[in-house]
């Protein structure tokens, strides 16, 4: 027969708990991806964005250049 305090000695033994710092770079592979993911989308969306401002001010331009001249013209003396 076992001492009862034989299983209260074997069960107060466990084993420590490890924590594992670090590990293989899987996780810093996925944030650079994520990172470069990102600088990829902001390029993008960037020089769209620019590509369609720069025809929208030259288009804003042109009207106004011919607003102005029609107001010429119509300012002008009647002969």
């Amino acid at each position: 027969m076992t001492n009862s305090s034989d299983q209260n000695q074997g069960e107060s033994q466990q084993k420590p708990v490890v924590i594992r710092q670090g590990g293989n770079g899987f996780g810093l592979i996925i944030a650079a991806l994520i990172i470069a993911g990102t600088v990829i989308y902001s390029i993008n969306v960037w020089s769209t964005t620019r590509k369609e401002t720069a025809p929208g001010v030259k288009l804003q331009e042109g009207v106004e250049k011919l607003r102005d001249a029609a107001q010429k013209k119509l300012d002008a003396p009647q002969q």
